[in-house]
């Protein structure tokens, strides 16, 4: 059992990232842009069209929109897909669902009314005014990726791409597509469906300030810099441990654990044994083989 890799990419794909990132309380301080930029989104946005965002997000639950912006067969801004999403019929919003295998709510159609008009509001207030290297950072990224898949070694580029998120083939999984998102870096999100997975993973498109280190650097460092992550490491050598595993070990709280888990993908020094069922975690050698040429790198440049 084999599926196939596709890398996509449009600039609709990074609109509802970086508004869900924004939206998504839980995860500011995993982000890599962290409360000073949520706190400098906020301040675009008047309180009660704020207020209104968290509802639709909440009322959106698990509906996601990336079988959607990928079914698209015309332009995929901002505007071109909104325009299409929004001509479909209640008959076409089921059969794309339904095609994916989504569980599909009875106000499908509300929910892709209620889902547009967000969507502008974000694009009018903030999405639309975002550096423009950030898109065609993105769209390099993807027409890269592409351009290491050789047919054989779609489950390979997908690790490669993930920093460590090793998907395991099933009878039913048929495609894997992923996206490459910037606004929520360090992050990595997934929806899984019958046949098909959507991920997003992380890009630095965008070069840190003269003389400063490349943000993948300070992950790396950061992540060894705390005695927890470093005994998390240790017991993950040589063998493979889940989250319940590994919290019994090391005595803390489930979120303290999650934290430090996050710090350790983000730096790739962990790969994420992933399928259906279950997931579970192993030490990934290749980040701490770099460690000491990035080091130095950094250093004499």
């Amino acid at each position: 059992m084999e599926y196939k890799v596709e890398v996509d990419f449009a600039p609709m794909y990074e609109c509802v990232n970086s508004m869900t990132a924004f939206l998504s309380k839980q995860n500011h301080t995993a982000m890599d842009s962290g409360k000073l930029w949520v706190r400098d989104v906020q301040a675009r946005f008047a309180p009660m069209l704020l207020r209104k965002m968290q509802e639709v997000v909440k009322k959106l639950d698990d509906f996601s929109l990336a079988p959607y912006i990928w079914s698209c067969p015309g332009e995929r801004s901002v505007e071109g897909f909104l325009a299409w999403f929004d001509a479909l019929t209640s008959g076409e919003l089921y059969e794309i669902s339904g095609r994916f295998g989504q569980s599909v709510p009875s106000n499908l159609a509300e929910l892709r009314d209620t889902a547009s008009d967000i969507l502008r509001e974000w694009n009018a207030g903030y999405f639309s005014g975002i550096d423009p290297n950030i898109i065609k950072g993105l769209e390099q990224e993807a027409e890269s990726r592409r351009t290491t898949l050789n047919g054989n070694n779609d489950m390979e580029v997908f690790e490669a791409a993930t920093d460590g998120m090793r998907l395991y083939p099933t009878e039913h999984l048929k495609q894997v597509i992923i996206i490459p998102q910037y606004h929520a870096r360090p992050l990595v999100t997934t929806s899984m469906y019958d046949e098909f997975v959507f991920t997003c993973y992380s890009c630095d498109v965008l070069p840190p300030e003269a003389g400063r280190p490349a943000p993948a650097l300070l992950r790396l460092t950061r992540a060894l810099s705390d005695e927890t992550r470093l005994y998390i490491l240790r017991l993950l050598t040589g063998k493979q441990l889940n989250f319940t595993e590994i919290v019994r070990e090391v005595g803390l709280s489930k979120s303290t654990i999650h934290y430090h888990l996050i710090a350790l993908r983000a730096a790739g020094l962990v790969i994420v044994h992933t399928n259906v069922k279950s997931t579970s975690y192993s030490l990934r050698l290749e980040a701490l083989n770099g460690l000491p040429q990035q080091i130095g790198a950094y250093l004499e440049s």
